[in-house]
C-alpha cells in the first residue's frame, strides 16, 4: 500500500485509491493509440504502461450509467426536455416571409395538354366515419370528453352530447378553421404521424363542405387553382414546400379568389417546416394526448360491457400509452383493446403492442425505397446515440454510411452530401425529437442539442433488426463499432458497448465472436473496457450466460480476459453479488497460487479489490434503499472472514477502495460507505448492528495492517474534514470511532490523528475533530494512557 503522502485527491474527487497510477497524457485513459505503431509494443512495454493506467472501477461504473441510453439501465426516463422547435432552428422555424432568392430561377414549360387526372373524390361516408372517432386536442385541465367525436352537424348546431362546436376556442383547430372560413384556404403543418390529414378533413367538414376531393400533391403551386371544383372541400395532403418550390403569396391569393367564386374550400397539409410566403400563415398541428385519442376510438366499439375508463386503467394499456407513437398506431391499438374487452386478445398480447408497433415501423424504414442508404445509416446511428447530441450522431452516421457504401457499391466511393437535408428534416423523418439538455463533461455540464426517438422502444428494436434481419450489413457494423470503441470520447465508447450489448441479447454467439471476445482479448484498455461494458449492459437487457462468461474469464490464463472479467464484475456484479464476490475471491487465490500478478498486469491485486468494493457498494446501496439491512449486513459480513490467509490483503484493499466514492457529483457529498453506516440501525440483533460491527472489524484490520494503515488514516482524515459541514456524518463518526479504539494503540492513534488534523494554514484542528476527540477520550480502554503520544 502507498503511504499517506502518495495519495492525492483524484480529479473526479472520489478520494484515495491505493496503487492508482497516473494517466499518461499522451495516451488518454491509459490506452495505446492503435494508429501509432501500437502493434509493435513488446510485452515489457505493455506491462510498463498499457495495463497499469486505467480509471478506478467505481469511475467506470459511474461513466457507464452516465453515458448509457436511459432505457437500458432505467436511470433515465426523460422524454424530451425543452424541445428545440419553432424559431430556434431552420429559417425562422421554417416559415419564410418576404422575398427570398436562393440559386438560379426555375422555368417550367408545359407543351401540349395535360390529360392526367390530378384529383379524386373522397367519399363522404369515409369522412363521417372519421368524424365519429376524431379527437380535438385540448389544454391541460380541460375535459377531454367534451372534445371527443366530432359528430355535430356541419352547420355547428347543438348536439345532445357535445358542445355546439366540438373544439376548444383558441386551439390550433379553431385558429385554422377561422382562417379557412375567412380566406377559403388554410395551411396545416405538422409531422406525418400526427393525424394531420384527418384534421384537414375535419376542418373542411366544419367549414360546411359536403363533398370532398383529394388533389395530387405533386402539382406545382401554380397548378392547384386549375383543379378546384364547385361547392367542394379540397385536400392536398403531404404537399412539399422547399426554398426552390415555395408556396408564394400570389399562389394563395389566386386560390382564395377561385375558391370564393366556386364556394369551395381548400386545406393544404405540409410538413413541420414549410416554406410559405404571404398572409396565410401555417397553423401547427399537434395530436391529442394518447389516452384521449384512444378513448375517442373506443367509445364507438363493442366493449362487451366494459367501460372506457376501466380499459384505460389497465397497466398494459398505460404502458403502451406512455410512449408517444403515431396516431395510426393508436387507432390500431384501439382494435386490440376492444378485442381484449371482448375476450379475444390476452393481456400479454395487449402489452406486446408497443414492441409490435416499433418492429413494424423499423421494417418499413429498412424496406422503403424512399429512404436512401444515407438515411438508413442515420437511423442506425440515431439508434446507437439515442439521447445523445445531434452533431455526434450526424458525424458518426456518415462514417457508417461510408462503410455500408463499400458493401453495396464496392467500386464507387461514398459521396456524402455536405449540405443536404436539414437537421430538422432528418430528425422528423426518423420520428424523433430534438431537445436541449446539459451533458456532463470532465469540465462540468455543457448545454447540448440532443435527439431522441419519440417511441422509446425504437432504438433497441432497430438495432436488433439490423443485426439479425440484415446480416449483409454486419461487416460494416462491426468495423464501425470497433472504431467507436477506440474513440477518445467516453460517450462514444459507451454507446459502442451498448450497441454490442443489444446485439448480444439478440444473438449472443455472433456478438461474442465478432465483437466482445476480440475486445476482451485486445491489448488496449479501451477495447477491454468496451467488452466489460457490453457484457454488463447485455446482462441488464436479459442476455443469457453473462455470469458464466465472467466466471470463466476471471480465472483464464490470458490476463486480458481476466482484466475484462474483473472490471465486468465491478459494473454488473451487484446483480449477483454473492456469486461475483466468490468469483473474485477465487481469482485472488489463483493469483497467489501463481506467485503474483501477470507480467502484463502489475496491479492485478488492486483491480480485484476495486471490483469487490464497487459491487459491494452498489449492492449495499440498492438493498439499503429497500430497507433490507439483513442483505446489506450479509454482503459486507462476507469480508471479515477473508482477513485470514491469502485473502487478507484482498479484504483490506477492498475496504480502503470502498471508502472513496461519494453520493455527490464530482466526488462531493458524503462517502457511500460512511452513509451506509450512518443509516443503519444500531439496535442489537438487527441487520444494521451486524453491518456496523462488520465495518468496524474491517476498519480495525486496515488501521493495524503495516501496508494499509497509511491509506486508512488518509481516508479517516478526509471523512472527519467532510463531517465539518455534515452533522449526519459527524454522528456516524461519533459511533464508529469508539468501535475502532479497542486497544491502547488504537486509542492513541485516533487521538493523535484528531489532535493534529489541520488544513494548510490552520493553527488548530477543525472543531469537528475536537468534538470527536472528546468522544474518543471518553471511550478509552481502561488500560489506555489518554495522553497524546509524543
Amino acid at each position: 500500500m502507498n503511504t499517506p503522502q502518495d495519495h492525492q485527491a483524484d480529479p473526479d474527487g472520489q478520494g484515495p485509491h491505493p496503487d492508482r497510477a497516473a494517466t499518461d497524457p499522451h495516451t488518454p485513459d491509459g490506452t495505446a493509440d492503435a494508429t501509432t505503431g501500437a502493434d509493435a509494443t513488446t510485452g515489457a512495454d505493455e506491462s510498463a504502461g498499457a495495463d497499469s493506467e486505467t480509471e478506478h472501477a467505481w469511475d467506470s461504473r459511474r461513466d457507464l450509467y452516465r453515458h448509457s441510453p436511459g432505457i437500458m439501465l432505467g436511470h433515465s426516463a426523460r422524454i424530451g426536455g425543452s424541445l428545440v422547435g419553432g424559431d430556434q432552428h431552420g429559417v425562422s422555424g421554417g416559415q419564410v416571409t418576404g422575398d427570398v432568392i436562393l440559386g438560379g430561377s426555375k422555368v417550367e414549360y408545359h407543351l401540349g395538354g395535360d390529360t392526367e387526372e390530378r384529383s379524386g373524390e373522397i367519399p363522404r361516408t369515409e369522412v363521417e366515419a372519421l368524424a365519429r372517432t376524431f379527437v380535438h386536442p385540448v389544454e391541460k385541465g380541460e375535459d377531454a370528453a367534451a372534445y371527443v367525436g366530432g359528430t355535430a352537424p356541419v352547420d355547428g348546431g347543438p348536439d345532445a352530447d357535445l358542445p355546439d362546436e366540438p373544439w376548444q376556442p383558441g386551439s390550433p383547430f379553431a385558429l385554422a378553421l377561422a382562417g379557412l372560413r375567412a380566406h377559403r384556404v388554410a395551411v396545416l403543418s405538422g409531422p406525418a404521424t400526427t393525424g394531420r390529414r384527418a384534421a384537414a378533413l375535419m376542418l373542411l367538414r366544419a367549414a360546411g363542405s359536403r363533398s370532398y376531393r383529394a388533389l395530387d400533391p405533386a402539382l406545382p403551386p401554380g397548378r392547384l387553382a386549375g383543379e378546384l371544383r364547385e361547392g367542394c372541400g379540397h385536400l392536398v395532403a403531404d404537399f412539399v414546400t422547399t426554398a426552390e418550390r415555395p408556396l408564394r403569396e400570389h399562389h394563395i391569393r389566386a386560390l382564395g379568389e377561385r375558391l370564393h367564386a366556386a364556394d369551395s374550400h381548400l386545406v393544404v397539409v405540409v410538413g413541420p417546416h414549410p416554406v410559405v410566403h404571404g398572409s396565410v400563415s401555417p397553423v401547427p398541428w399537434e395530436p391529442p394526448e394518447p389516452a384521449a385519442l384512444l378513448a375517442g376510438h373506443l367509445r364507438h366499439k363493442d366493449l362487451a360491457g366494459r367501460t372506457v375508463d376501466e380499459l384505460l386503467a389497465l397497466a398494459e394499456v398505460r404502458a403502451v400509452l406512455a410512449h408517444h407513437r403515431p396516431v395510426a398506431d393508436t387507432a390500431r391499438f384501439a382494435e386490440r383493446v376492444a378485442g381484449h374487452a371482448r375476450g379475444t386478445v390476452s393481456l400479454a398480447e395487449l402489452g406486446a403492442f408497443g414492441h409490435y408497433a416499433a418492429e413494424r415501423q423499423v421494417r418499413e424504414w429498412f424496406d422503403s425505397a424512399d429512404h436512401s442508404l444515407h438515411d438508413k445509416a442515420f437511423l442506425i446511428a440515431l439508434a446507437t446515440f439515442d439521447e445523445a447530441p445531434y452533431p455526434l450522431t450526424a458525424e458518426l452516421s456518415d462514417v457508417l454510411f461510408a462503410l455500408l457504401q463499400r458493401i453495396e457499391n464496392p467500386g464507387e466511393p461514398a459521396r456524402i452530401p455536405v449540405f443536404g437535408t436539414s437537421s430538422a428534416q432528418r430528425v422528423e423523418q426518423a420520428l424523433a425529437d430534438r431537445y436541449q439538455e446539459p451533458e456532463e463533461t470532465e469540465w462540468g455540464p455543457v448545454l447540448q442539442t440532443k435527439v431522441q426517438f419519440r417511441d422509446r422502444l425504437t432504438a433497441i428494436t432497430l438495432l436488433r433488426e439490423v443485426w439479425t434481419g440484415h446480416p449483409s450489413a454486419r461487416p460494416a457494423l462491426v468495423a464501425w463499432l470497433r472504431r467507436l470503441a477506440d474513440d477518445p470520447r467516453p460517450v462514444v465508447r459507451t454507446r459502442a458497448a451498448a450497441t454490442a450489448a443489444v446485439m448480444a441479447e439478440a444473438d449472443l454467439p455472433s456478438a461474442m465472436a465478432l465483437l466482445i471476445r476480440s475486445w476482451a482479448a485486445d491489448r488496449r484498455l479501451r477495447a477491454r473496457l468496451a467488452a466489460a461494458n457490453a457484457l454488463a449492459l447485455a446482462h441488464h437487457l436479459g442476455a443469457p450466460h453473462v455470469s458464466r462468461i465472467l466466471a470463466e474469464w476471471c480465472v483464464a490464463p490470458d490476463h486480458r480476459l481476466r482484466w475484462t472479467a474483473v472490471r465486468g464484475y465491478a459494473l454488473v456484479g451487484d446483480a449477483f453479488p454473492a456469486e461475483a464476490l466468490a468469483a473474485l475471491t477465487e481469482a485472488v487465490r489463483g493469483l497467489e497460487a501463481r506467485g503474483g500478478p501477470a507480467r502484463g498486469w502489475a496491479n492485478e491485486r488492486d483491480e480485484l479489490a476495486q471490483s469487490a468494493a464497487a459491487l459491494l457498494l452498489a449492492a449495499g446501496q440498492e438493498a439499503a434503499a429497500r430497507d433490507d439491512w439483513d442483505t446489506v449486513a450479509g454482503l459486507w459480513g462476507a469480508l471479515p472472514p477473508l482477513m485470514r490467509g491469502t485473502t487478507r490483503d484482498f479484504a483490506l484493499r477492498a475496504t480502503v477502495h470502498a471508502c472513496g466514492p461519494t453520493d455527490g457529483p464530482g466526488g462531493t457529498g458524503r462517502p457511500l460507505l460512511l452513509d451506509l453506516f450512518a443509516r443503519s440501525d444500531a439496535t442489537p440483533g438487527t441487520g444494521g448492528a451486524v453491518l456496523r460491527h462488520a465495518l468496524a472489524a474491517l476498519w480495525r484490520g486496515v488501521l493495524n495492517d503495516p501496508e494499509c494503515s497509511a491509506s486508512g488514516l488518509v481516508t479517516l482524515r478526509q471523512w472527519v474534514r467532510g463531517a465539518e459541514d455534515d452533522r449526519g456524518a459527524e454522528t456516524a463518526l461519533a459511533d464508529l470511532l469508539p468501535l475502532l479504539a479497542v486497544s491502547t494503540e488504537d486509542h492513541r492513534r485516533l487521538v493523535y490523528l484528531l489532535e493534529n488534523l489541520r488544513s494548510e494554514g490552520d493553527a488548530a484542528p477543525p472543531s469537528v475533530a475536537l468534538r470527536l476527540r472528546a468522544l474518543v477520550l471518553v471511550s478509552a480502554p481502561r488500560d489506555a494512557d489518554a495522553r497524546t503520544p509524543a
